[in-house]
């Protein structure tokens, strides 16, 4: 079921015994209904299915009719295995406009106004993204997109021509995805000065 108005509301018992008790065994936790709680909204709060509720519920006949301080097994959370897409980030280099490497000094890419921003991955990407976090952030949440590819489908290489802004210091990374898998690349210190 998909909506939460799709099942009753607990209620409350007119005789104590109507109320079923707990299963004896329970690999998760207990919870005790409340005034308003359905199965659905309980399943929505703890990250469960309603099945897998009734499942650790035999007591539990039918799914419109729990009551008000009854209590109830929640199972554990089944946790849900990560895809393993096997997506790396190779290289990451900054270019001048005609292919060649820029200089480094202190660790530290040197920018013209405009570079090339490659990145090769270790198969064919669907997107990829590249960042800039100004230095002395230490967050990644100040980081700003400088650009987006959506490259060949048939490559693993990604690249942008990046317009860069006088006074530019900070670290650039990329992050490809490939339907739901994603790599990040390691970060490249950048500077431009002029």
């Amino acid at each position: 079921m998909s909506n939460d108005y799709k099942f009753t509301g607990a209620k409350h018992a007119i005789k104590k015994w109507q109320v079923p008790q707990p299963p004896t065994k329970c690999d998760g936790h207990y919870y005790r209904i409340k005034t308003g709680d359905t199965l659905f909204g309980i399943s929505r709060k703890f990250g469960v299915t309603v099945n897998e509720i009734l499942a650790a519920n035999p007591q539990i006949t039918n799914q419109d009719t729990i009551f008000i301080g009854q209590v109830i097994c929640i199972p554990p959370v089944t946790p849900k295995p990560m895809p393993d897409c096997n997506l790396r980030v190779l290289t990451l280099t900054l270019l001048t406009e005609d292919g060649r490497p820029l200089p480094e000094v202190d660790g530290a890419v040197q920018l013209n106004a405009r570079v090339i921003v490659r990145a090769t991955f270790n198969r064919p990407v669907s997107r990829a993204f590249f960042f800039l976090e100004p230095t002395g952030t230490e967050t990644c949440e100040l980081a700003g997109l400088i650009g987006t590819d959506c490259p060949s489908a048939v490559t693993g290489v990604a690249e942008i021509l990046w317009q860069v802004p006088p006074g530019t210091l900070g670290r650039v990374f990329t992050v490809a995805c490939i339907d739901s898998c994603c790599a990040k690349s390691d970060e490249v210190l950048v500077v431009r000065n002029t």
